[in-house]
């Protein structure tokens, strides 16, 4: 069976599912069903020191701040999500955590926010000392209530190396750094010295309209998350980084639904995988068969460590000017093919084809190679999938000048 054993700098993990800072993690009970399933790790829900929390949101009672009502609608295949801080302050946090941390199985992250340099390391200092196995700090959440700090949710590359490097400097923990996905971004927490870099999150959406009563369906804007486009998105994050990932510890964070998205995060180059909106959807369940599915996924393709299977589809890839300059070599043999047997003869892929290339005649679909631009498109919209595109192996051979 394949080792799923990987690392957060100098933090070791079991595996590389970890539970990301959010609602599955905003409550003692939620982590402690997290921790019944064994992810690699749990990162809480993130919060800053009761002092800066007071600053963005007033306190309802002492050392708890309010959260959100209506927080999730359904998006496809994950969820639109109103998200805040945790309702708990740190100093909440720290008193829970220094008498339960020796309870987990699993490593207890804390997400650090702050809206000063001084509130990040009092608030990692704060954590550490209670037992927290590492600090992530939240340098991408585009809640506007951190806009008018300086040293909240920033974008300026100078400010996360500032905040980093304070942290580093201030504790003996693992840093992690939960950065905008961009990589001027990353390069300037790692020229910081954090141990990891978490890349991806969800962007902003606004809800639907129930059409019937004229009413937006959650009456306020939402994060996507959990969702496939989160995937891709994070994929680009990861690409824009690969430079860097061979002696960086990313984890990747956005759309990871099961184990086939965690060994495509790993594939393009993380090291660990975070995951949340599939988890309140499905239940923490879901860890197990994403642990089991991987170690599966390697096993069948000969990865026997994660560090074997992380990156390797990266040399795989083409950029835009390798598939432009390889058009004039490939014209007229990356074609669409149809399997006659399996053409239902419905007639979409003519319709939708902008070169004219193919046809249905007498019920099946007829495809003129002279014509096709080998777009994909018709393959795409097949509903019975009784077309392909033959020879797509020559964009890469001619691009390598084979």
């Amino acid at each position: 069976m394949a080792d799923l054993k990987t690392r957060l700098g100098n933090l070791a993990l079991d595996n590389p599912i970890i539970v990301s800072s959010g609602y599955a993690t905003e409550t003692p009970h939620a982590l402690r069903k997290a921790d019944a399933f064994g992810p690699g790790a749990i990162i809480i829900k993130s919060s800053l020191v009761d002092e800066e929390y007071s600053k963005v949101v007033k306190p309802y009672a002492p050392h708890l701040y309010p959260s959100c009502r209506g927080a999730f609608t359904s998006c496809e295949d994950g969820l639109l999500v109103t998200g805040a801080m945790s309702p708990w302050s740190l100093e909440l946090w720290a008193e829970w955590l220094a008498k339960n941390v020796d309870g987990f199985h699993s490593p207890l992250i804390a997400s650090v926010a702050a809206v000063s340099l001084e509130g990040y390391v009092k608030g990692a200092r704060m954590m550490e000392q209670a037992g927290a196995k590492g600090v992530e700090l939240l340098l991408a959440c585009p809640a506007p209530y951190f806009r008018p700090f300086k040293y909240s949710m920033n974008a300026e590359p100078k400010v996360t190396q500032e905040i980093c490097q304070a942290v580093k400097s201030a504790v003996k923990v693992p840093v992690g750094a939960k950065i905008a996905p961009m990589s001027v971004m990353a390069k300037a927490a790692k020229a910081a010295g954090v141990d990891w870099i978490t890349l991806g999150g969800g962007p902003l959406a606004y809800p639907e309209i129930d059409l019937e009563t004229v009413q937006p369906r959650l009456p306020t804007g939402l994060f996507i998350c959990g969702t496939h486009v989160n995937k891709m998105s994070t994929f680009y994050c990861l690409v824009s980084v690969s430079k860097m990932s061979a002696d960086t510890h990313f984890s990747a964070h956005g759309g990871a639904q099961d184990w086939k998205d965690a060994a495509e995060f790993i594939l393009y180059g993380a090291s660990s995988v975070q995951a949340h909106a599939t988890f309140m959807v499905k239940g923490f369940s879901v860890i197990e068969s994403m642990r089991r599915g991987l170690a599966e996924y390697m096993d069948k393709h000969g990865f026997s460590r994660i560090e074997d299977m992380r990156g390797s589809i990266l040399p795989k890839l083409l950029t835009f000017n390798d598939l432009v300059e390889a058009y004039p070599r490939t014209k007229g043999k990356i074609v669409a093919l149809v399997d006659e047997a399996n053409c239902s003869g419905c007639g979409i892929c003519e319709d939708v084809c902008a070169y004219d290339a193919i046809h249905v005649v007498n019920g099946i679909a007829r495809a003129m190679s002279d014509r096709c631009e080998g777009c994909n498109l018709c393959i795409v919209d097949c509903p019975t999938k009784a077309i392909v595109l033959k020879n797509t192996e020559l964009m890469r051979r001619s691009a390598a000048g084979v």
